[in-house]
């Protein structure tokens, strides 16, 4: 067993299966502390959150807390090997950096990960380097309509921070930016970088969960999206310029519409740099390998080589989607999962409300295509859906 890490995310599961996998021993600090999670750390400790990520208070006390605890037998704070954090501090980087004065962080600092979600930083860069990108403004012209923007939160994570500009009050909005809409298939490239070159680990299709109040929600992600060598390149080509601007790290994810032109040439739009570990991991089983390989390009500056992962993974696809209630529902003590579902709450010793519009689990398919894992990730949504209506 390697040295201990702590790990922190809105949800960190998918992390610390992988951070296990690579033999660490983790302690969690999440929002949800799901059963799998507990079921595989040494400690898991939960922490408030809202629209803005972790409540800086609550963690900041978790992680002094912690530092007395002389969890083990005497393992303190400063005696891990470093922090591996996920999505909760996008829109609040000082959160971050207070948590670095803490413990070492493995993966970007503080200051990449502020300059890489600030609008007017990102999207200047994003100009001077010619990659393509929806426009975007920080207050709305008085000219635009309204009806063909939205408007993003910045550092927003989720999609559950996207809204119809319409929906704004005003053309101006604290914390916010608006972008225009594009026509596409939202993707995702998953790579490691080590400040100047990056490492390919899959490009993946993404989808959204519509609700009324929510129209952008994160839906799932399937690998190996069937992508033409043209946007393969188009997507390397942006990771590597902005690897390279930002002095990016690690694991990181870039997000991108791929939109067909009138002419019907497929151009690659990037929306944001997610400077983190992304959920989409949870897409790659791989023993602990890629979470390695996370550690020692923060640490050492190592990939592995650039296409390594399209050779590693073979072609089997695997598909993960949130199941969202769709109206409040009670889950009770005796409730059983089938075990392509993960992210379940904790063994109930009283019945569990989940409101309307939260999520309730996460629910994985895999399958010889993208096509068919998503197409069976999505009737997997639907057979827990019948299974909360029936338990209703």
């Amino acid at each position: 067993m390697k040295s201990s890490l702590l790990i922190i995310a809105l949800s960190a599961r998918p992390y610390v299966e992988a951070a296990v996998s690579a033999r660490y021993r983790v302690v969690a600090i999440d929002a949800f502390s799901d059963a799998q999670t507990v079921a595989l750390v040494e400690k898991a400790l939960i922490v408030k959150h809202d629209a803005f990520g972790f409540d800086a208070e609550d963690l900041l006390q978790t992680l002094n807390a912690l530092d007395v605890e002389n969890l083990d037998g005497g393992l303190q704070l400063c005696q891990f090997a470093g922090v591996v954090y996920g999505s909760g501090f996008e829109a609040q980087p000082d959160l971050l950096q207070k948590v670095a004065a803490l413990i070492p962080v493995v993966g970007n600092a503080p200051a990449t990960l502020a300059s890489a979600k600030d609008m007017n930083v990102f999207f200047a860069v994003m100009q001077k380097l010619n990659i393509q990108h929806p426009e975007t403004f920080e207050q709305l012209p008085a000219d635009v309509d309204l009806d063909l923007y939205v408007s993003k939160l910045s550092g927003g994570s989720g999609g559950v921070h996207i809204k119809p500009a319409a929906s704004t009050p005003g053309r101006a909005l604290a914390h916010h930016y608006f972008q225009r809409k594009l026509a596409g298939m939202p993707v995702s490239l998953l790579f490691i970088a080590n400040g100047t070159d990056v490492e390919v680990v899959g490009f993946n299709e993404q989808w959204i969960c519509a609700s009324a109040q929510l129209p952008f929600r994160y839906g799932g992600a399937v690998s190996h999206a069937v992508l033409s060598a043209k946007v393969q390149q188009q997507l390397l080509d942006a990771a590597r310029q902005l690897t390279l601007a930002f002095g990016l790290l690690g694991l990181n994810s870039l997000d991108a519409i791929v939109h067909q032109t009138g002419t019907g040439v497929e151009q690659v739009y990037v929306l944001e740099i997610n400077p983190r570990l992304s959920a989409t991991i949870d897409l790659y089983d791989n023993g602990g390998v890629l979470f390695e390989r996370h550690v020692q390009a923060c640490m050492h500056r190592r990939l592995a080589g650039v296409y390594a992962w399209q050779h590693e993974y073979k072609t089997v696809s695997k598909a993960h989607a949130i199941v969202y209630a769709d109206i409040d529902v009670t889950l009770n003590t005796e409730m059983v999962w089938p075990d392509w579902v993960t992210d379940t709450p904790v063994q109930l010793d009283a019945p569990l409300k989940i409101v309307a519009g939260a999520p309730v689990c996460s629910v994985l398919a895999y399958a010889d295509s993208a096509d068919a894992a998503k197409k069976e990730v999505l009737t997997r949504v639907q057979q827990i859906k019948n299974l909360l209506q029936s338990t209703h």
